[in-house]
C-alpha cells in the first residue's frame, strides 16, 4: 500500500516536472512556472517605426547663392547661363561653363574659374546628381577662398548624403564659425550628431533650429528622434502629445508614442497608440503582430486573433512576399495560436487555424507540421483523429521534436508503451528535445514499475540540465524503490 502511494506521488511529481505538448515559444519553460502563462514580454515586442524623412536642400538658384562675386570676364557667361538655369536646363548650363576654357571662346578663354563660378558649377553638378564632380568644384572654390561659406555648406550637404558625417560636421562647424547661423545649419549639425550617436548634442542643435523656425516640422521631428535616442521619454512623450494635437492623423507619431509607452512600462497606452496607427492605415506586419501581442497580455484575445487573421489575409492577397519575412511572421502567428490553445481560447484558435489553412501553400513543412499539432489539441477530437494528426505532423517534418513527443505522450496515455518508447528515443536524438524525451521515457518506465530504467533516464536528463534539483529528488526516490526500501 505504501509503495503504491509513493509510486503515485512519484508519477505526479515527474509529470509536473515534465513539459506538456503546449509548451511552445509562447507558452513554456522547463519548470512550467506561473511566468510561462504570460510569455509575451513587453521588451520583446517589436514595433516597426516609420523612417523619418530628412530633406537636405542644396539651393535651387546657383547664381543667387554665393558669397563671392563673378569676375568681370565671367559676366557674359552669367548672362548666357541664367535663362538656361531658369528653364532648369542644367546640362545646357554646364556645357556653356565647360566652353569657357577652350581656345575659341570669345572674347578670350577663361583658364581658371573664380570661386563664385566654381560654386555655380558645383551647384549644377548637384542638380544633375553628380555629387563627386560637385565635390571637386566646391573643394577647388575653397582652395582659392578658404572662408567661402556657401562652398563649405554645399560640401556638408554632399557629405551628409554620402554618410561621411565627420567631414560634414567639419564643414558645418566652419560655416557657423564664419558667422552663418541660420536654422538650416543648426538642423544639419543636429542631424549629423544624431547619426553619430550623440543625441544630447543633437537635441541642442534642433532646439536652436526650432528657436529660429518654431513651425518647421523637420526640426520638430529631429528633436523628437533625438529625445527618444537619449531615452528622455518624459520630454519625448510631452512633445509627441503636443505634435499629435496639431496632426492627429500622423501614424508615425502614434507608433513613436507606442514605443515610448512600452519603454515606460505603460502597455495600455502603447496598445491604444498602436490601434490608432492601424486605424490610420499602418498595416505593417510587425506592427499587426506587436498589437496582437499587446492584446494577448493586456487587451482583447478576440482582437488579437482578428489582427492575425488580417495579416494572413494581406499575405494571401500579396503577390510577392520575401521568404525570410514570411517565415518570421508566420512563426509569430503560429506562436499566437499556441498561446490561444494553451489558454483554452478555442473559438479564436479555431478561427486562426482556419485562416492559416488558406495560406498553406506559402509555408514550409515544419510550419505545416506545427499546425497539425495545434489541430490535434482542439477539443472534440477522437483518439483516432488525434493519432492521425500527430502522424501527419511527423510525416511533414520527421525531425519535429514537438510532434514526436506529443505522439509519444498520446500513446503513453493510451497505454501503448512500446510505441511511446520508440518515439521518445527518436526525440532524444534531437537537439533541444532530449531532456523532455528522457523525462517522458522515464514516466513510461515508472508506469511499468521499471524503476531502475526510470532512474537511468532521469540521470540522462539531469546531465543535460544539472539545475533540475527536482530530478535529483526523484532519482533518489526511484533508487530507494528499486532497492525495496519503500
Amino acid at each position: 500500500m505504501i509503495t503504491k502511494i509513493i509510486t503515485s506521488y512519484l508519477i505526479s511529481t515527474i509529470t509536473l516536472g515534465s513539459l506538456a505538448y503546449s509548451s511552445t515559444s509562447l507558452a513554456s519553460n522547463q519548470q512550467d512556472s506561473a511566468a510561462s502563462r504570460k510569455p509575451l514580454k513587453i521588451n520583446s515586442i517589436n514595433i516597426a517605426q516609420l523612417s523619418p524623412v530628412w530633406t537636405l536642400p542644396a539651393g535651387n538658384n546657383p547664381l543667387l547663392q554665393r558669397d563671392a562675386k563673378l569676375l568681370p570676364i565671367e559676366q557674359p557667361l552669367a548672362l548666357k547661363i541664367r535663362p538656361l538655369l531658369n528653364k532648369k536646363d542644367y546640362a545646357g548650363a554646364l556645357a556653356a561653363i565647360e566652353q569657357v576654357g577652350k581656345p575659341e571662346y570669345e572674347p578670350e578663354p577663361i583658364l581658371s574659374l573664380s570661386p563664385a563660378l566654381l560654386q555655380v558649377q558645383g551647384q549644377i553638378y548637384l542638380s544633375l546628381d553628380k555629387d563627386e564632380l560637385a565635390e571637386v568644384s566646391f573643394l577647388a572654390a575653397i582652395a582659392q577662398l578658404p572662408d567661402f561659406i556657401r562652398a563649405h555648406k554645399s560640401l556638408a550637404v554632399i557629405y551628409i548624403k554620402q554618410q561621411n558625417y565627420q567631414q560634414a560636421r567639419k564643414h558645418l562647424v566652419k560655416t557657423i564659425t564664419l558667422g552663418e547661423g541660420d536654422a538650416q545649419l543648426f538642423g544639419y549639425l543636429a542631424y549629423i550628431n544624431l547619426q553619430l550617436s550623440t543625441p544630447w548634442s543633437a537635441i541642442a542643435g534642433y532646439e536652436q533650429a526650432l528657436l529660429l523656425e518654431p513651425e518647421n516640422k523637420q526640426w520638430q521631428q529631429g528633436l523628437l528622434y533625438s529625445l527618444i535616442s537619449a531615452k528622455d521619454n518624459h520630454a519625448a512623450k510631452a512633445m509627441l502629445n503636443e505634435m499629435l494635437q496639431k496632426t492627429p492623423n500622423d501614424a508615425r507619431l502614434w507608433l513613436q508614442r507606442s514605443r515610448i509607452s512600452l519603454d515606460d512600462n505603460t502597455p495600455l497606452d502603447a496598445l491604444t497608440s498602436m490601434e490608432m496607427a492601424i486605424r490610420l492605415g499602418n498595416s505593417d506586419a510587425d506592427n499587426l503582430i506587436a498589437t496582437a501581442q499587446l492584446h494577448l497580455n493586456h487587451g482583447s484575445v478576440s482582437r488579437a486573433a482578428e489582427l492575425m487573421a488580417q495579416l494572413l489575409t494581406q499575405w494571401q492577397q500579396s503577390k510577392v512576399n520575401p521568404a525570410s519575412k514570411n517565415t518570421k511572421h508566420f512563426d509569430a502567428i503560429e506562436a499566437v495560436i499556441a498561446w490561444l490553445i494553451y489558454e483554452k481560447h478555442w473559438p479564436e484558435a479555431k478561427k486562426l487555424l482556419k485562416h492559416s489553412d488558406k495560406y498553406a501553400g506559402r509555408i514550409n513543412d515544419l510550419q505545416k507540421s506545427q499546425l497539425k499539432l495545434h489541430r490535434a489539441s482542439l477539443p472534440g477530437n477522437t483518439n483516432k483523429k488525434i493519432t492521425q494528426l500527430y502522424e501527419q505532423a511527423i510525416k511533414l517534418a520527421p525531425t519535429n521534436g514537438k510532434a514526436l513527443i506529443a505522439l509519444a505522450e498520446h500513446y503513453q496515455k493510451n497505454n501503448d508503451y512500446t510505441q511511446a518508447q520508440m518515439l521518445f528515443i527518436r526525440a532524444a536524438s534531437l537537439a533541444g528535445f532530449a531532456e523532455r524525451a528522457f523525462i517522458g521515457h522515464a514516466q513510461v518506465y515508472i508506469e511499468q514499475k521499471n524503476y531502475d530504467q526510470a532512474a537511468s533516464m532521469l540521470r540522462k536528463a539531469l546531465k543535460l540540465n544539472p539545475s533540475r534539483q527536482d530530478l535529483v529528488q526523484n532519482i533518489r526516490l526511484l533508487d530507494r524503490m528499486n532497492n525495496n526500501q519503500i
